[in-house]
């Protein structure tokens, strides 16, 4: 079993931090952890009251520094009206040495007192659940560890909070049982549910925190893309949308301890045996979608099975790599399928010249483990001759799994292909920390497309043939022949 934290750590906010007013207290705070993805996801949901004799509108939010670099998807909303949209949210500049990074979460209209709002605050960390033992047998089971703070970080006083772990599995082998906290058990365990609290917290001070660590069952593979490189090819005279995806994978679970057996491998594919290895990807496909290829650096994936789907059915594509995808051990492959471009492409109601385009911003394998992006790179290539492009990342009452729409990176520059003059328009967008819950998030694209515009193309075309026939009929008149003067 883990050693367990005897000791109740305490300490102290710098002396910047402590400068935050304290206008606000939380009166019950409740931190659900969802731990059945190889990632972290959280959600904090919290009883804000002001304490002040103003009304007051910037609330914030403490993070453990080491985990800014893997933070995504973080927002805020009203958990009583979560239709309102997210909350602006903006990182506070802090000293280099802090163990916390703020976030200063702007309410839509500031708090009276004595009144109350109800904060919903989600997010997800990528890579921060190790495994461990890092090391294991072909067909051992793989544990990782999630370690946290029984005390949720803050800036204010909480009056009573607690926080509740959903895991994979009931084999928990190793879990630290709290001291003095409470009275009774700590955690209580409920199935694969674990609940450390609910504590009462208001003598305690905002800054304390008191480590706790999990260490469970995941036999599944910890999928990790180092980079998705996605694009979207847009032609208006074939009425095509064309997609392709590139992908570089990674297994972050435990890996082998000795080299990998063949014979074993077929034992346990045989004996239907869980293992942490990736063994196939299954990727679905919208109505409508055709021609699917998909290649690896060898070349053609032929271990692979593709159902088309139907009006209302989404197609499937599945695939299964060349080896197994062991921990440590990594896989590059691109797929690719098109799509009638009538199903995403509209004109817009206000002028004849202006086109919207809606398509999902990432789509992807769907696995129950879960799949993290530490980087996505998006390109929307749209029609020679567009131009005015703009975007927007629809936002839904629910969480989408997408960062705000200033933490995307984007910029429009000039894509060259076959019979090109002045090159194609492309819009590249660049989000890092991305997870699968951003799947199906819709991207809308707008854009300027005249008549003018799309006849660029077939008469670059014609005046190349043109070219052509003029010069050979041209050499084909040139006389060559030798004769006397």
């Amino acid at each position: 079993m883990l050693a367990l934290f005897a000791l109740l750590l305490v300490c102290g906010l710098p002396a910047w931090a402590q400068s935050f007013p304290s206008v606000f207290k939380n009166v019950n705070l409740v931190r659900n952890t969802n731990l059945e993805k190889g990632y972290l996801r959280e959600t904090i949901n919290v009883v804000v009251e002001n304490v002040d004799q103003r009304p007051h509108y910037k609330y914030y939010l403490p993070l453990a520094a080491d985990l800014v670099n893997k933070l995504g998807g973080l927002e805020v909303r009203d958990k009583q009206s979560p239709e309102k949209g997210r909350f602006a949210v903006k990182a506070v500049e802090t000293s280099s040495s802090s163990d916390f990074q703020y976030y200063m979460i702007q309410l839509p209209e500031p708090l009276a007192p004595k009144s109350q709002i109800t904060l919903g605050i989600s997010y997800y960390v990528l890579s921060t659940l190790h495994p461990r033992p890092a090391t294991i047998g072909q067909s051992d089971r793989q544990y990782l560890v999630h370690t946290f703070s029984a005390y949720v970080p803050s800036v204010y006083p909480t009056v009573t909070q607690k926080t509740k772990l959903k895991l994979p599995s009931t084999n928990v082998p190793d879990h630290t049982l709290t001291e003095g906290l409470k009275s009774g058990a700590d955690p209580e365990r409920q199935g694969t549910t674990y609940t450390y609290g609910p504590y009462s917290t208001a003598n305690v001070a905002p800054d304390t925190t008191y480590p706790v660590s999990v260490r469970y069952e995941f036999t599944k593979p910890v999928i990790t893309a180092s980079l998705l490189e996605r694009d979207l090819e847009v032609s208006h005279w074939g009425g095509n949308l064309a997609t392709e995806e590139r992908y570089w994978l990674r297994n972050n679970g435990s890996q082998l301890q000795n080299w990998f057996s063949r014979v074993e491998w077929t034992l346990s594919n045989f004996q239907q045996l869980p293992s942490s290895s990736i063994r196939e990807l299954k990727y679905p496909l919208k109505p409508g979608s055709v021609d699917p290829y998909f290649i690896d650096d060898i070349g053609n994936v032929s271990t692979s099975h593709y159902r088309p789907g139907k009006a209302n059915r989404d197609g499937s594509l599945e695939l299964r790599p060349r080896y197994p995808v062991f921990g440590g051990w990594n896989y590059t492959f691109r797929i690719g399928w098109n799509n009638e471009l009538s199903t995403f492409l509209r004109r817009a109601v206000s002028s004849a010249d202006t086109y919207v385009l809606k398509v999902p911003f990432i789509e992807g394998p769907k696995a129950p483990e879960g799949v993290q992006y530490e980087k996505a790179v998006v390109r929307v290539i749209l029609p020679e001759g567009a131009r005015n492009v703009r975007y927007e990342v629809i936002d839904g009452a629910a969480s989408n799994g997408l960062p705000a729409a200033d933490q995307i990176q984007s910029h429009v520059s000039s894509h060259k292909t076959f019979m090109d003059t002045l090159g194609r328009t492309a819009l590249t967008l660049t989000v890092e920390n991305l997870s699968d819950e951003a799947r199906d998030s819709q991207l809308v694209v707008t854009y300027d497309y005249s008549f003018w515009d799309g006849m660029r193309k077939p008469v670059t075309i014609t005046a190349g043939l043109l070219t052509v026939f003029v010069a050979a009929w041209a050499v084909g008149n040139i006389d060559v022949s030798i004769k006397k003067r």
